[in-house]
C-alpha cells in the first residue's frame, strides 16, 4: 500500500512539468505562426521615371507596426529620399480583426539608368526587390509639355579655392501652384547663400508658356578637389487638372516633387608659389578720404583718414586689416574697423574700412607713406597690389586767436571843427567802445579756455581708457590656461575670440583684429596653426588639425613674452619727445 501511494505521488509531481511544457510550445507554436503570418509588400506608383521626376514608394504590412519599423534610408545612394508619411488602418468583419500599416515614402532618382529598390525588412519581415527605369528627360516629353521641371546651371565649373561660384536654379511651371518650396543646393565643405531676391518672368518653351521662378546662389568652396552640387529639391502642390471633382471653386490638388539636375566642379587650391594673405577676386580695390578736404592742415587739429578695402566674389571674413604707417611727428587714434558683405549684380562684395584720426605736432611739410594689399587674381592667376599712393600734407602752426577793438571814430561837430568837437565828446564815446570790446573779448576768451579745457579731458580720458584695456588684456597665466582649455576642446567658435584677445594682449594693442596680429607678429608656423584651424569653420564634415602644436606655439610665445619682460629696465616715457 505504501509502494503504490509513493508511486502514484512521483506522478503527480510529474504532471506540473508536463503542462508548463505543453503550454511553452503552444506560446511558441503561436508566435511562429503570427511570424509567419506577417506579410509585407513593396510597390511603385509609376516606372519607368524620368530623371528628375518624384514617384511614391508604398511598403504595406498586415499588422500594427511601430513607425520605426521602415527605415528608408538605405535608398540615400541611389535616390532622393524625400518625406515619409505613416497611416494605420483597422477592420472587423465577422469578429476578424485586420490591421494594416502603410509608409508612403517619396523617391527622386540622381541620375538616369537601371536601378534595383532592393529587400526592405520590416519587422520580421522583408520586401521583393523592385527594377526601376531611369529614363533621361528628352526633347521630346519637353515638347508634350511637362508641367514641372528645374534647370541649374554655374557661372565656371573650375574656381579657386574660397572664391565665389554663381549658381543659378530655374523653376518652369505650366500650372496653377497653390504651395511650394525650393530647397538651396548642397554641396560638401561649402559655403551657399541666396543672392539677392527671386526673379519671376515668363518663357515659351516648346510652343508652351511657363512661369519661371530663377534664384540664385553664391557657393564659396572651402576645400579644394572634385565636388558635385546636387541639384536644389522642389516640393509643392499644383492644382490637378486630371481629376474631374471639385467642389465649388475648390479644386483637389496634388504633391509633386522635383530635383535640379546636378553639376560638377573642379576646385584649385592655393598656388604653391603664392606666400601671401589669400585674397582670390576678379577685382579689389584701396580708397581714401580724409576730412578736411583741404590741402592745408594745423598743428593740433585732428584730421580724419578713411580707408576701404573692396572685393569682389568675397566675405566680410575673408578681409585682412589694412597696414597703414605714419611718422612719429603725428599722433594716431585708429577705431574699431567696420565689415560689411552685400549683393550686387549677382555677386558678393565684402568692404573692410578703418576710420584713423590724426593729430599732427609739429609743423612743416609730413609724409603718410604708401599702403599695400595683396591679391590674388582669378583671371590672371597673378599676385597683384591695390595701392595707395604715398601723400605729402603741409601743417602750419594754429594762428591764435586775437579780437582787437577798432579805433574810434573823430567826431566833428556842425560847424566841422573836428577837433574842438573831439575835446568835448570823444571821451564818452571811447568808454563806451572800449567797454563793448572788452566785454566780447573777455568771453571769447573765456569759450576758447573751455573748449579747449574740454578737448584735453577727452583725449586724457581716452589715453587712459587705451592703457587701462592695454593693461587688462596683457598676457598672463589665466588667459593662457583658458585658451588651452579651449584649444584642447577644438570648438573653434570658443577659441576664436580667446585667441584674438591673448595674441592682442602679447602685440600691445588690446583693440586690433586677429589678422592684425598675424601680421604684427609675423610668424609663419603660427599663421599656418591658425589656418589649418579655420579651414574647418564652414567644413559641413569633421576635420582635423594639431590642436597640440598651436599650443606649443602659445607657450612658445608667452614664453619669449616673459623673457622681454625681464630684459626692461624702465618704463618708457608717456609722452615721447617729438
Amino acid at each position: 500500500m505504501f509502494h503504490l501511494l509513493k508511486k502514484q505521488s512521483k506522478q503527480t509531481m510529474k504532471l506540473p512539468f508536463s503542462i508548463s511544457k505543453v503550454i511553452l510550445l503552444l506560446v511558441g507554436a503561436f508566435l511562429s505562426t503570427q511570424a509567419l503570418a506577417l506579410e509585407v509588400t513593396a510597390t511603385v506608383d509609376k516606372n519607368p521615371v524620368m530623371v528628375d521626376e518624384s514617384f511614391i514608394l508604398d511598403v504595406s504590412a498586415d499588422d500594427d507596426l511601430d513607425v520605426s519599423a521602415f527605415d528608408p534610408s538605405i535608398l540615400m545612394k541611389d535616390f532622393v529620399v524625400g518625406r515619409t508619411s505613416v497611416s494605420r488602418q483597422t477592420q472587423m468583419v465577422n469578429f476578424n480583426t485586420t490591421r494594416i500599416t502603410r509608409w508612403s515614402t517619396v523617391l527622386i532618382p540622381r541620375k538616369k539608368g537601371r536601378y534595383t529598390i532592393p529587400e526592405l525588412t520590416v519587422g520580421t519581415a522583408k520586401t521583393q526587390p523592385i527594377d526601376i527605369m531611369v529614363v533621361p528627360v528628352s526633347q521630346s516629353s519637353n515638347a508634350q509639355g511637362r508641367d514641372i521641371y528645374i534647370e541649374t546651371d554655374v557661372d565656371t565649373k573650375k574656381a579657386y579655392l574660397q572664391t565665389q561660384i554663381r549658381y543659378t536654379a530655374k523653376l518652369y511651371l505650366a500650372t496653377d501652384l497653390q504651395r511650394g518650396s525650393l530647397a538651396s543646393p548642397k554641396v560638401d565643405d561649402a559655403d551657399i547663400r541666396q543672392i539677392g531676391k527671386d526673379k519671376e518672368y515668363s518663357e515659351i518653351v516648346g510652343g508652351r508658356r511657363y512661369r519661371v521662378i530663377e534664384r540664385t546662389f553664391a557657393i564659396i568652396p572651402q576645400k579644394s578637389g572634385h565636388f558635385t552640387i546636387t541639384g536644389p529639391l522642389f516640393d509643392g502642390e499644383v492644382v490637378d487638372n486630371n481629376n474631374s471633382q471639385s467642389f465649388g471653386f475648390f479644386k483637389r490638388t496634388k504633391s509633386v516633387n522635383r530635383v535640379g539636375p546636378s553639376i560638377d566642379i573642379d576646385v584649385l587650391p592655393v598656388p604653391d608659389n603664392y606666400t601671401e594673405h589669400w585674397l582670390p577676386s576678379d577685382f579689389v580695390q584701396l580708397t581714401e578720404e580724409w576730412t578736411p578736404k583741404t590741402g592745408e592742415f594745423k598743428v593740433g587739429e585732428p584730421i580724419t583718414r578713411v580707408i576701404s578695402l573692396t572685393a569682389v566674389g568675397l566675405v566680410e571674413e575673408q578681409l585682412p586689416a589694412i597696414n597703414s604707417h605714419y611718422p612719429d611727428s603725428v599722433k594716431t587714434y585708429p577705431d574699431q574697423p567696420e565689415t560689411a558683405t552685400v549683393q550686387k549684380d549677382g555677386n558678393l562684395i565684402a568692404q573692410r574700412t578703418e576710420s584713423i584720426a590724426i593729430i599732427p605736432g609739429k609743423a612743416g611739410d609730413i609724409t603718410i607713406p604708401a599702403v599695400s594689399v595683396p591679391w590674388f587674381n582669378v583671371v590672371t592667376g597673378k599676385t597683384e597690389y591695390a595701392h595707395l599712393s604715398q601723400r605729402t600734407i603741409h601743417v602750419v602752426a594754429g594762428a591764435p586767436s586775437t579780437n582787437t577793438p577798432p579805433a574810434p571814430l573823430p567826431i566833428t561837430d556842425a560847424s566841422g571843427n573836428g577837433s574842438d568837437a573831439a575835446e568835448h565828446s570823444a571821451p564818452a564815446k571811447v568808454i563806451v567802445q572800449q567797454g563793448y570790446w572788452s566785454i566780447s573779448s573777455t568771453i571769447l576768451l573765456i569759450l576758447w579756455i573751455i573748449t579747449l579745457l574740454l578737448w584735453w579731458l577727452q583725449l586724457r580720458k581716452k589715453l587712459n581708457q587705451s592703457k587701462q584695456t592695454k593693461d587688462s588684456v596683457k598676457p598672463d597665466a589665466t588667459n593662457t590656461s583658458a585658451l588651452v582649455t579651449a584649444i584642447n576642446k577644438k570648438e573653434v567658435a570658443d577659441i576664436l575670440p580667446l585667441l584674438t584677445t591673448w595674441l592682442a594682449g602679447y602685440c600691445g594693442k588690446p583693440n586690433q583684429s586677429l589678422a592684425q596680429s598675424q601680421q604684427q607678429i609675423n610668424d609663419t608656423e603660427l599663421n599656418q596653426h591658425i589656418s589649418a584651424m579655420l579651414a574647418t569653420r564652414y567644413a559641413t564634415k569633421a576635420t582635423d588639425w594639431n590642436k597640440q602644436a598651436l599650443i606649443n606655439k602659445i607657450r612658445e610665445l608667452e614664453k619669449n613674452n616673459r623673457q622681454k619682460t625681464q630684459q626692461i629696465s624702465g618704463l618708457a616715457p608717456l609722452h615721447p619727445e617729438q
